[in-house]
This record gives structure tokens, sequence and C-alpha cells, in this order.
């Protein structure tokens, strides 16, 4: 037969009591809760700012605020919901008033149209702001060139044969007027290229000019394109011509002949000839300074198609006859 504890008996029924006490005090604290929060409290709560109704020829800019503080009566379930995250609320620019370069209007103004933003439960009673301003600026557009940021290494022996180009070559930019105002060019993202020995075809991203993404740009990518060749040395004899020579003066050079070094690329050698130059030596040189005992040349034509060119010998001796 079991011997019954008088001790465990005792125990077990003070733990009853002790649970029952618990949620009789949970019960009446959540019945009291809801008491409380069902009725209505006035209270100031933070709002986060959104502008709407922006004038059709205007863009807004800048604002004094990106959040207010309204003062709510509402019941507590709804003050809850308000304060436990921050929530936008819109502010009409319908009628703002200029002053100077800077637009305002009154927030206190505008309590039915910012009640209307809440429940019918909830009231607006007053913002604790009493003029906010905005900066409204004029949208205008215009057209930039396009920088193609690229940075190109070559192949040893390989080079442009053209000049590096952007398709479309300029855009048009659009947005606040004191953006465009500064905005001169529009570089691409930027582009790193090792080892190039073959044309450079490449779709890159332009790089917005702002970080705020109020200028709208025509086109958000460019085609860059450039000829890519190997290149090689030529060179060409060619009499020596001396300008500026006086009348009455003679002037005989040594060497009578120069040499024309320069770089091609490989497409294009049997295009150059001694046409392709017109290198001269100026008399004036030695007019201006008659200590020198030699001219320089002056290169005042020479093709497109070459990447370098150099005059050997790059010093003139003469002798003068008169």
């Amino acid at each position: 037969m079991k011997t019954i504890n008088k001790a465990s008996i005792f125990t077990l029924k003070k733990n009853r009591k002790i649970k029952l006490f618990l949620g009789f005090l949970v019960l009446t604290s959540v019945v009291w809760l809801v008491i409380e929060l069902s009725k209505t409290y006035t209270s100031i709560t933070t709002f986060k700012v959104q502008f709407e109704n922006i004038p059709a020829d205007k863009l807004l800019q800048n604002a004094s605020v990106s959040q207010i503080d309204l003062v709510l009566k509402a019941p507590g379930f709804s003050q809850l919901r308000y304060k436990s995250k921050l929530k936008k609320i819109k502010l009409n620019l319908s009628n703002v008033t200029k002053q100077k370069k800077q637009y305002y209007f009154l927030p206190n103004a505008q309590l039915s149209y910012l009640s209307q933003q809440f429940p019918a439960n909830i009231d607006v009673l007053d913002v604790l702001k009493d003029t906010i301003f905005v900066e409204l600026g004029n949208n205008i557009s215009k057209k930039v060139p396009v920088y193609p940021n690229v940075d190109v290494k070559f192949k040893l022996g390989y080079n442009f044969i053209e000049n590096l180009k952007s398709t479309p070559d300029s855009i048009t930019i659009t947005g606040p007027e004191k953006y465009i105002d500064t905005i001169f060019q529009i570089r691409t993202v930027s582009l790193k290229l090792n080892e190039v020995y073959e044309t450079i075809d490449a779709s890159i991203q332009l790089k917005s000019p702002v970080k705020n993404n109020q200028v709208v740009l025509s086109t958000n990518k460019v085609q860059v394109t450039a000829k890519v060749d190997k290149f090689t040395e030529g060179s060409f004899k060619i009499p020596v011509k001396i300008i500026n020579v006086p009348e009455g003066i003679k002037v005989n050079p040594f060497p009578k002949e120069v040499n024309i070094i320069y770089q091609v690329g490989l497409s294009n050698f049997n295009k150059i000839n001694p046409d392709s130059f017109s290198v001269v030596f100026d008399f004036n040189q030695y007019k201006n300074d008659s200590i020198i005992k030699y001219l320089t040349p002056s290169i005042l034509q020479k093709s497109n198609l070459l990447y370098s060119i150099k005059v050997v010998p790059s010093q003139l001796e003469f002798l003068i006859q008169k």
C-alpha cells in the first residue's frame, strides 16, 4: 500500500493556485490593454514626406524637409500602427508661393488634404512645421558629346589607325536646369583593354552625371569602335626646301636631301608616297637669331594615316651666298 506524502499534496495545490493567478493576471492585462487601446488619444507621429501635384512646367530639385511631425487624434490601435513603422504622407505642391528663387507653402493649410489620407477614425489636428520651402527648377534639355573612357594597352607593334569614336558621338540630356548647366560631356564607364591587336568594337554603358538620377539620358549606352593595325616603318628621301629666303641671297643646304622616317599601319603602307609629307626649313629662324648655325625642320603637312614622323637629320647646316 502506497503512502501519500502530505508535503507533495500541498506543493501541488500551491502550484495550481499560482498558475490560476498568473492566468487571471494575463487575462486582465489583455482586457485592460484592449480597453485602453480602444480609447481615443492625441499624440505626435513622424511621417516621411512625399511631394505630389508639382506644377507641370517645374521639377522638384530640393526640399527643406524630408520628414514632418503630425498631431493625430486616433484610437490607440491606430496610433500603434503608425508608430511601429515610418509611414509616408503626401503634401500638395499645386499652390506654392514664390519667394525669390524658392517656393514655399503652409502645411497647416492642408489639414483636410492630409486627413483624407487616413481612415475615418483618425483626425489630423496639426502639422508641427509652420512653413516648408521647396526648390522648383525648370526642366531643360541640351546635347553634349560622349567621352569614351577607354584605357587601351596594345600588343607590341600594334596601334590605332583611326581615333577611338563612339556611336552616337553625342546624346541629349534632360533634367533640372541647375544640373544641366554644369554638364558639358557624358563619360562612359571605365573600360580597360590589354594586349589589343584587333579592331575594337564594344558596347559601353554611359555613366550618370549626377547621383540622384534626376538627369535623364537619351540613351544609356554607346558603341565604341576603333581600327587597330600592325605598324611598320617606312622612309622616303625628299629634297630640302627652304622658305622665306630674301631676294639676292642664295642658301646652300647641307645635305641637299633629308630622310623622312615614318610609322604607318600595315594596311595603309602602300598609300604613303613623298606627296604625303610637306617638310620645310624656315630661313626666318636665322633672320631672327643670326647666331644659329643650323635650321630645324617644320612639318607643314602629313597624311592622317601616319602614326609618327621623324626628319633625319633634325638639324640642317647651310651656307649663305650673297
